[in-house]
């Protein structure tokens, strides 16, 4: 039914926010490795940045999940 169509629609959405995520965080390594930074210095950066993917990730999940069940109540 249509609810189907629209939580087909939910879980595409979010997965492009994944992607999008995951892009950031591949050209923010990037940049990091041309800072020429010390290895330290680098590795520390690189663990923010996932730290912050993870967290985004998980508030992608979390409104997926409550969208989800919005779309399951209309």
């Amino acid at each position: 039914g249509l609810g189907d169509v629209y939580k087909r629609q939910v879980k595409a959405m979010a997965e492009d926010g994944k992607v999008a995520i995951r892009n950031i965080r591949r050209e923010a390594i990037e940049d990091i490795g041309k800072l020429n930074l010390p290895e330290d210095v680098s590795k520390r950066e690189e663990d923010r940045i996932q730290n912050l993917v993870n967290e985004y990730n998980k508030k992608v999940e979390e409104l997926l999940k409550a969208k989800e069940q919005e779309l399951l109540t209309v």
